[in-house]
């Protein structure tokens, strides 16, 4: 593979059990060892660590990414492996990995937060070296405290990290990638009975509904669009969700100027927009003032330090108006506005009333 790519923790997690069984079957250390792709595809995986037991091996890897935003970039994933009487292959998760608690997900509740796809290619790995049965467990020892980075607790997997992928191979920054979590998170939503959910662009905005909100809100109910608004916003309108869009006026009022994709090599800084809507609303002065500032936090804070924050409001009703005729809907959509401290900084009128219930 090239810098391009990486590999799932489910190859990490083959990859480790399969040189587990290699050594415990033939008694033969290997500093790597190849594994098939569910596509065909071949990955070599250095080995980091070996440990012989009297009755079985563990072996360790060092999961790489293409991104050291990764949560799981340079996290060691563990296999114990060790020989049964019977032929079956059973998959189990230890320490660090996740289990499952609610419905909704691919496995069921109870079942360690190893998605189907790595546990098919775990077996056949371990198929190719013997007939025999063989108990494995996946581990890893920084799981839990990696997890609390992850979509994991909002989903219902508790205690540890999920052993994922469908490919075996990750790319960086894949819309493929995240568009498929945003519609799990949507999936497990709708097969819960949560018919509101929140959309945030993400943990701040996310993290202060919850400090305003948490009494009203879980946080399984908020849904992370990341840069893929329109995707978020279209597939929660076509699932008959209610839902409230909260977030940084930096990255919804990119909407006023019709831009759904909000990275920003995809759409330019939402400045213009907010000053253009202002102009007329305060002095030319402050208008000025505000074209000084290089992002629109510093905008809010001109306007709320000139005694005009309930200008945002205004903003706040516009967002919403474009985000009404971007899906072709008179329904309102509550539009709540945080600054970068997470404090409530507008809302358009129906955001209000969300409010104030």
């Amino acid at each position: 593979m090239g810098k391009e790519f990486a590999y799932t923790t489910g190859t990490y997690a083959t990859a480790a059990a399969k040189a587990a069984l290699y050594i415990l079957l033939n008694g033969k250390e290997i500093k790597e060892i190849e594994v098939i792709l569910p596509k065909g595809e071949r990955a070599l995986i250095p080995i980091n660590c070996i440990e012989k037991f009297s009755d079985g091996v563990r072996c360790g890897v060092v999961k790489r990414s293409v991104e050291e935003t990764d949560a799981t970039h340079n996290l060691e994933i563990f296999a114990n492996i060790s020989l049964r009487e019977d032929d079956q292959v059973v998959i189990d998760g230890g320490i660090g990995i996740g289990r499952v608690t609610k419905k909704g997900l691919q496995l069921p509740i109870g079942e360690a937060a190893i998605n189907p796809v790595p546990r098919r290619m775990i077996h056949y790995s371990l198929k190719e070296l013997t007939s025999r049965g063989v108990n494995v467990v996946i581990s890893s020892p920084k799981g839990r405290e990696v997890a609390a980075s992850t979509y994991n607790s909002r989903l219902g997997i508790i205690g540890g990290i999920s052993i994922l992928g469908t490919t075996g191979i990750m790319k960086p920054k894949s819309s493929v990638s995240f568009k498929g979590t945003i519609l799990q998170h949507l999936s497990f939503c709708q097969k819960n009975g949560i018919g509101e959910i929140v959309i945030t662009p993400g943990n701040i905005s996310e993290e202060a509904m919850l400090d305003y909100f948490g009494d009203n809100i879980r946080k399984e109910q908020i849904v992370q669009s990341g840069d893929f608004l329109g995707f978020t916003l279209k597939h929660a309108y076509r699932m008959d969700f209610k839902f409230i869009l909260s977030g940084h006026p930096g990255k919804l009022a990119k909407v006023m100027g019709g831009y759904f994709q909000t990275h920003y090599s995809r759409s330019p800084q939402a400045n213009d927009y907010v000053i253009q809507f202002l102009k007329g609303k305060v002095s030319d002065e402050i208008i000025e003032e505000m074209k000084e500032s290089p992002t629109v936090e510093g905008i809010t804070a001109i306007l709320q330090h000139h005694k005009k924050g309930e200008l945002l409001n205004d903003i706040a009703d516009t967002i919403e108006e474009r985000v009404k005729e971007f899906l072709k809907t008179e329904s309102p959509i509550p539009i709540l506005l945080f600054n970068m401290d997470k404090k409530l900084i507008g809302a358009s009128k129906s955001g209000v009333k969300w409010t104030n219930p």
